[in-house]
């Protein structure tokens, strides 16, 4: 929620975007314009990375003020195919598969089955896994600049989840955590369960289980998916849990604060050219090399897909996070770190 009382027009947000990079006095300029509802280039060359929101130095939100214009005026344009594949998540077929009523219900949304193998072996024993359309959490449309697809069908959502009777549901999407633990609450809509990442929970698990970890001495560059802006606060949760394993997070420049997307949305766009989707997945994987990382790690399997294959050329291996600490545990990946065993 962009909060107008907040921004001080300060320029902030555009200046320091990943993929705008206006200079401060334009940065000023346009998004008084946005704020103004005045004709913006912005709306129609963001990517939706939401980055603008973690330069906000007063917490105003900016991104979520320009994804509404964005929708407002129409000047966001994303592919049938995209759309399609969108309006398709909710009527996936739903599935509950019981598992220990003592141990917390883990949602795998509409992307469970994204990455072959990687909803399996010991962490995942016991847990509940809710999948499917009724568990959609529609936060994928900001990147379709429609977010009032997030609006107008979180509640019931939150409804369809609570509905199991869990008392914690741990989110495997990242956006899933988004709408439960950010979006949510924003629109008043009461939560009675508890959200956990499952950053948090894999940290925990091998936290519990330190004698089962053998540390992996590995290098990483890590991928964070765009929803994370709303939840920077887990970063360190994120870098404890690479402590436990044994892999160091390298220091590279696109990280944290100045992440860049993984390209998705970009390839949704019609105004941008295939050329330069793939000179944005180099920029970031040949940023990932360059700082030492020897392995690619993804939180969010569109971010996998996206970047495994890029990252593979590049001579990096890819995992997802789950599958790095499986590896830590000493299983084996038949299917590969990210779902794609490259010849």
């Amino acid at each position: 929620m962009f909060h107008p009382d907040k921004c001080v027009t300060c320029g902030n947000c555009l200046s320091q975007c990943p993929t705008l990079s206006y200079p401060v006095d334009r940065a000023k300029e346009e998004i008084k314009k946005i704020i103004n509802k005045e004709p913006s280039p912005v709306l129609a060359e963001c990517i939706t990375c939401a980055a603008c929101n973690t330069f906000c130095p007063e917490g105003a939100n900016p991104f979520d003020l320009i994804n509404d214009r964005q929708e407002e005026t129409g000047e966001f344009q994303v592919g049938e195919r995209s759309i399609a594949m969108m309006s398709g998540a909710p009527m996936m077929p739903t599935q509950v598969i019981p598992g220990d009523p003592d141990k917390p219900f883990l949602s795998l949304c509409s992307v469970g089955g994204l990455i072959p193998g990687a909803v399996e072996g010991r962490l995942f024993e016991g847990l509940t896994i809710l999948s499917g359309g009724d568990f959609f959490c529609y936060i994928g449309w900001i990147h379709l600049g429609k977010p009032s697809m997030v609006r107008d069908n979180a509640e019931k959502t939150v409804k369809n989840l609570a509905a199991t009777g869990a008392k914690e549901i741990v989110c495997y999407h990242d956006d899933c955590y988004v709408l439960l633990a950010n979006k949510a609450p924003e629109l008043g809509i009461k939560v009675p369960f508890r959200p956990i990442h499952f950053i948090e929970y894999l940290r925990d698990y091998v936290r519990d289980h330190q004698s089962e970890v053998t540390p992996l001495d590995m290098k990483i560059a890590y991928q964070q998916p765009c929803a994370s802006r709303y939840s920077m606060e887990k970063d360190p949760v994120l870098d404890d849990l690479f402590g436990y394993i044994g892999v160091e997070r390298v220091t590279r420049e696109y990280d944290i604060n100045r992440a860049l997307c993984c390209s998705g949305p970009m390839k949704a766009m019609t105004n941008v050219p295939d050329e330069e989707v793939y000179a944005w997945r180099n920029k970031n994987v040949d940023d990932a090399q360059a700082h030492g990382a020897g392995a690619m790690v993804y939180l969010c399997p569109l971010c996998a897909l996206a970047l495994r294959y890029t990252a593979h050329e590049a001579g990096l291996e890819s995992y997802m996070i789950g599958n790095l600490v499986r590896k830590a545990l000493g299983e084996e990946l038949p299917q590969g770190g990210a779902g794609k065993v490259f010849d």
